[in-house]
């Protein structure tokens, strides 16, 4: 099979066993401020310089940030050091919700075409041709296969979908950024925090990533912020890397004459009701705001401090940055402008999808919108602990369970994979849970401030706002829990489930028989 006609094939995968979703969309935006980033405080151009590039996958803006528009430092480390010896490009939207589309479009500065396929004989004027003969190239591509043979040798297989494949492509990517000794291109595509969502904030990870399948509506509030936590933990689970790639390349002799990008191809709305990225619904403005806003920061050589830009930058500008900061022409030109000394003027972008387009003109108001709309469900401010806390239970992750409580015999359970409890690991990619499921029932009518907790070796690591109000007429009741794994020890591990009555305001426990 060709590689375009496996292409066509895959594009009919599911999206848990392919990296791409089929919409198509191209963005503009109106910048509320002046740029506060000004060309004279860059330095001068330098062509013998190297070029790092991490291009992350369905990885939002809004998730970064606090309600006040800054990083949030104690959840996003790597971001925050990122942001504090780079230029952010705040107001930066990406050109597509697949990447098929949205990554061809980085590479070579052009708007996304529906007719073209994500190789190299569709976009032969690109970064990599750009940098051929010119410097080193180390490149990792995910999905996209737009480097010449012999130029990329480790350029990777299509479709490399494992998640512990892509932190090892980070680590490998962080080692060769910090030890090379001539200008090089280091260019890496990973598939994160996209699904499926296995990481620990530690890097360890489920060993049951898409065995258990969650059959709740799409429409539930609490199913989609449960997906929310769990991208949220695979984003600081990235952001560790980013961090660690960051203190080794500020230790190395190279820091000062790279040039570092970190963007995204995409990002992900998780509104009950709407489709993850698949379809793009121009009725619901907000889920536009999360599927194409993205981080873009840009270190350029020498430079040293932050700077913050609020221009209307899209992913068609990086291209002609890259070749204007190198300081050697490519012989062709690109649909995107030098974000470096120009502040492009638009008043509005297109956004384009199979088969519509429509206008945004936007700012980054509507970034804090979105950060304002997820705090409901998870403190934005907040620490790593804080994806956790939800519901009222929440306050109580990390405690240790009453020694003493009687038994709650209405309430029973069944947990998913419980053998995945028994087999702890420490260590990066070692095994650990951090989703528990299966289904609740009651034979009595619960209260409606009661909720479930699970202790793992007598300790609160997750909670069930499932159980409030719960009525024995439901049946089994399927419930999802994100998991503060850190408290997870290795080897054997005991799983309990507790309900916590709040009616008075206080909990009032009691605890439920085993899982069967």
């Amino acid at each position: 099979m060709g590689i375009s006609d496996q292409i066509r094939h895959r594009r009919h995968a599911s999206r848990f066993c392919g990296a791409l979703a089929l919409v198509f969309v191209i963005t503009l935006i109106t910048p509320l401020m002046s740029p506060s980033a000004k060309s004279s405080s860059l330095p001068p151009v330098k062509s013998e310089i190297t070029i790092a590039m991490i291009v992350l996958d369905e990885a939002m803006l809004s998730p970064l940030l606090r309600t006040d528009g800054t990083i949030n430092r104690k959840r996003f480390p790597g971001f925050a050091a990122l942001a504090d010896t780079s230029t952010w490009y705040r107001n930066m939207l990406g050109t597509s919700q697949r990447t098929t589309e949205a990554v061809p479009s980085i590479l070579d500065g052009q708007w996304p075409s529906l007719t073209k396929y994500p190789i190299l004989r569709d976009h032969p004027n690109n970064l990599f041709t750009y940098m051929q003969g010119k410097k080193d190239l180390n490149v990792y591509q995910s999905v996209t296969k737009l480097c010449p043979k012999g130029v990329c040798t480790n350029a990777g297989p299509l479709y490399l979908r494992l998640v512990d494949r892509q932190v090892q492509r980070f680590e490998e990517f962080i080692k060769a950024s910090a030890s090379s000794t001539t200008p090089t291109l280091h260019f890496t595509h990973l598939l994160l925090p996209h699904r499926p969502w296995g990481l620990a904030p530690d890097l360890r990870i489920a060993p049951d990533l898409v065995q258990f399948t969650d059959k709740r509506s799409e429409r539930l509030v609490d199913r989609r912020r449960d997906n929310y936590q769990s991208m949220l933990r695979q984003y600081v689970a990235t952001d560790t890397l980013l961090l660690e790639f960051i203190n080794k390349l500020k230790a190395s002799s190279n820091w000062d004459n790279t040039m570092l990008i970190v963007t995204a191809d995409h990002g992900i709305t998780f509104v009950p009701g709407e489709s993850y990225r698949d379809k793009i619904n121009v009725n619901n403005p907000g889920t536009l705001e999360d599927i194409y806003r993205v981080p873009l920061f840009i270190k350029y050589p020498q430079q040293n401090k932050s700077s913050v830009s609020d221009c209307p930058a899209l992913s068609i500008d990086i291209l002609a940055t890259i070749i204007a900061t190198n300081g050697v022409k490519s012989g062709w030109t690109t649909d995107g402008v030098n974000l470096r000394r120009t502040c492009p003027q638009r008043t509005s972008r297109r956004i384009q999808w199979p088969y519509s387009t429509t206008q945004i003109s936007t700012n980054f108001t509507a970034v804090l919108e979105r950060v304002r709309y997820y705090d409901n469900w998870i403190d934005a401010n907040g620490d790593v602990d804080d994806i956790y806390r939800v519901g009222l239970s929440g306050r109580l992750l990390g405690k240790k369970a009453p020694t003493k409580a009687p038994a709650n015999v209405s309430v029973s359970w069944k947990l998913n994979g419980p053998e995945g409890y028994q087999n702890i690991g420490t260590g990066r990619l070692a095994p650990v849970p951090t989703r528990a499921s299966g289904t609740l029932q009651t034979q009595s009518n619960l209260c409606e401030r009661c909720e479930g907790l699970i202790a793992v070796n007598g300790r609160f690591v997750g909670v069930l706002p499932e159980l409030a109000g719960m009525t024995p007429d439901v049946g089994p009741l399927p419930f999802s829990s994100s998991l503060m794994s850190r408290y997870m020890s290795p080897g054997k591990n005991t799983v309990e489930l507790w309900v916590a009555d709040w009616t008075s305001g206080k909990p009032v426990f009691s605890r439920s028989e085993s899982p069967s």
